[in-house]
């Protein structure tokens, strides 16, 4: 088998997970929960740069907003985003 890569997670099997994971008070879900359900989604585990990768290649294209430096993560669907440009520039 070869080594997993960000083309082999669909942007919207990521941005489900997102949605999936328990979300804190401003909505936000950290990256410990979205790796969880992310690695339930495709089946098999997933190292943790490989999900800060994928996570910062959404953020750069503006799928998702939050943090993606590899601290806690809290992470967005950009589509909910209620602090625009601090979080998701573009919005």
């Amino acid at each position: 088998m070869s080594r997993l890569q960000c083309k082999d997670i669909p942007d919207a099997t990521f941005l489900d997970a997102v949605r999936a994971s328990p979300a804190g008070v401003v909505g936000w879900r950290t990256r410990f929960d979205v790796h969880e359900k992310v690695e339930e989604a495709i089946g098999q585990e997933i190292p943790t740069n490989l999900l800060m990768a994928k996570a910062r290649r959404l953020e750069s294209r503006g799928l998702l907003g939050g943090c993606t430096c590899g601290c806690r993560g809290d992470w967005h669907p950009s589509d909910e985003c209620t602090l625009g440009e601090v979080c998701c520039p573009g919005l």
